[in-house]
């Protein structure tokens, strides 16, 4: 490649980058606003950073004032820098992680383009940014997204340097222990234990000697200064998180299960990397095996029609031409399984979990459809023509998910949800109409340009009707404590978890009445003494408190749960609700 032609792919790759950036900043962060934080995700990932902020502290997590280590900071820091520069409001609450989600789209692009050509980078950005979990995990605040957007942009960074050469091979290795690390602190081990086995088992099946054979004498030099990177980036926050957060004198040793007395490296070695996934008990999301196996393909919606295809694309040649010819579909194959064996295994199931394998499927669909993008594309009549009608279901689907909802007491604007819903059962009627149409002129390059986009469209529902089906929100509540008296006292009966927003908007923490939730039981050990004025046992306890206050005193309880401060005894005045979330005030 001449110097003139190395420069037009360069400014192309810029001017690819530059478009498929900021359609995905349109795309993943134009509608945020029309849905309130949920909880309690959403309300708890803001309000840690939030009190990190508070504290000036960025080494220990806090959640109502106690230590939180659930997990490392990274995505702390990155949601603080957020609240920093723009204020508490849902778009800096939801900022970075849809930047991460975007990051994640443009990381793909390179990927793809590096390994099969300009098309099909640009095909497997769109088809990333259209996939239904990847897109939702782009809307929700979670660790999950730039967890997965690390461990992404550290596996293409080792895929790609196989096939690169001199200083490029060399940054991208770099780029691999960089991204590994950030992972380590998104997330923990996960983010070097993923990448790892992946590679190891992918050297496995290519061969051992052939994977050896790859590398170049010049490989130990920029591993090893990747090594230094890594340890660099990832190590020390924990030496000062555990320096900061010692065990107690009285502690058991490290490989015990009691918690009491326990320090920082015991929480976050023993309790979240090794009794979450093997004790059913300690991690309280267990799920069955197969779960993680109905939850990817659901995933991959709307294209997941095609899979067959790309499967069939995969394996067309056999094991052997695949493995001379394009091994970085075994890759791509293999993070994917292992990812979701890994995880399967595991006693801890969640839905956002599964999300580091849609990077790859991108890779997956985008090459395969850019090989067949000058031919006759390779998928059948009954794949088409599913993909065509699939909207017509969801056309059915959306009315009945709001009765369903009203007749459950979720949503409190009938109206305005009725509307939502019909524009969306409409969207998805109009959209079938348009696909059956192209479909029966058969041009299949425009039958994908519109699918894209209609795709695209879809998901921008994703906010305005999804507001209907979570939690409801605290946040109305909070800005009448606000509006009538700011230093007043607020108190959370029985249900942190369930109003996880309220200190967000509040702009300050909360007292409790009931234990602390499981994932604050260790804080709250840690510093049993200095937070216990936070917490009461029993409603009667806190009615003793409440009496005495020399401030207003206001209460956020459940509806459900009403009956549960009867025990207290106080002259209740209801002043507000959402929901099933009441408010009410104590009269004096």
């Amino acid at each position: 490649m001449n110097f003139s032609t190395a420069k037009t792919e360069y400014v192309s790759a810029w001017r690819d980058l530059l478009v498929i950036f900021l359609v995905s900043c349109v795309l993943y962060m134009s509608l945020g606003f029309t849905r309130p934080l949920a909880s309690p995700d959403e309300g708890r990932y803001t309000e840690v950073p939030r009190e990190m902020l508070e504290h000036s502290d960025m080494v220990t997590p806090r959640l109502n004032d106690m230590p939180y280590f659930y997990k490392p900071p990274m995505f702390y820091w990155m949601q603080a820098a957020s609240l920093k520069a723009f204020g508490i409001n849902l778009f800096s609450a939801r900022l970075a992680n849809s930047l991460m989600a975007v990051f994640g789209i443009c990381a793909a692009y390179c990927a793809a383009r590096a390994l099969y050509g300009r098309r099909a980078g640009i095909l497997s950005a769109a088809f990333l940014a259209t996939f239904l979990l990847y897109y939702a995990l782009g809307q929700i605040v979670t660790l999950d997204m730039a967890v997965s957007v690390f461990i992404s942009a550290a596996m293409f960074c080792f895929i790609i340097a196989l096939k690169s050469s001199g200083a490029r091979r060399g940054i991208l290795t770099l780029g691999f222990f960089a991204f590994c690390a950030l992972a380590v602190m998104t997330k923990g081990l996960i983010g070097v234990l993923i990448p790892g086995a992946t590679i190891f088992i992918y050297a496995l099946l290519i061969g051992p000697l052939e994977f050896l054979k790859s590398l170049k004498k010049s490989d130990i030099i920029w591993i090893l200064a990747g090594v230094a990177v890594f340890l660099a980036i990832a190590l020390p926050w924990h030496f000062l998180a555990a320096a900061a957060n010692p065990p107690y004198s009285g502690a058991e040793g490290i490989v015990s299960k009691n918690p009491e007395g326990q320090g920082f490296f015991w929480y976050y070695i023993i309790h979240e990397h090794i009794l979450r996934f093997i004790d059913a008990d300690t991690s309280n999301r267990a799920q069955p095996f197969w779960f993680f196996f109905v939850i990817v393909p659901v995933g991959l919606i709307p294209w997941i029609v095609f899979l067959p295809a790309v499967v069939r694309r995969s394996i067309a040649d056999g094991w052997r031409a695949l493995r001379r010819e394009n091994p970085e579909l075994i890759f791509f194959w293999v993070w994917i399984a292992f990812v979701v064996l890994f995880f399967s295994i595991s006693r801890s199931k969640l839905v956002p979990y599964i999300i580091p394998v849609y990077p790859a499927f991108a890779i997956l669909f985008g090459e395969w459809l850019s090989k067949n993008w000058s031919e006759k594309i390779d998928f059948t009549k009954i794949a088409k023509w599913l993909f065509a009608v699939l909207p017509v279901v969801g056309a059915i689907a959306s009315p009945i998910a709001c009765a369903v909802l009203i007749s459950k007491g979720k949503i409190d604007d009938t109206i305005t949800a009725w509307i939502m819903f019909g524009a969306l059962s409409f969207y998805m009627v109009v959209s079938a109409a348009i696909m059956i149409a192209i479909l029966r002129g058969g041009d299949d390059r425009k039958f994908f340009v519109w699918a894209f986009a209609l795709s695209a469209i879809f998901l921008l529902f994703f906010n305005p009707v999804g507001r209907f089906a979570q939690r409801p929100s605290a946040r109305p509540l909070a800005e009448r404590i606000l509006a009538e008296s700011p230093s007043s006292e607020v108190a959370i009966v029985f249900d942190y978890n369930y109003f996880q927003d309220l200190p967000v908007w509040l702009g300050r923490t909360v007292l409790l009445v009931g234990n602390p939730p499981d994932e604050q039981s260790f804080g709250y050990m840690r510093g049993r003494d200095a937070y216990d004025p936070k917490f009461f046992d029993s409603a009667k306890e806190f009615g003793d408190f409440a009496r005495k206050s020399e401030k207003p005193v206001y209460v956020i309880v459940r509806e459900r749960d009403i009956h549960r401060i009867s025990e207290a005894k106080l002259n209740l005045e209801k002043l507000g609700e959402n929901i099933d979330m009441l408010l009410l005030r104590v009269k004096k």
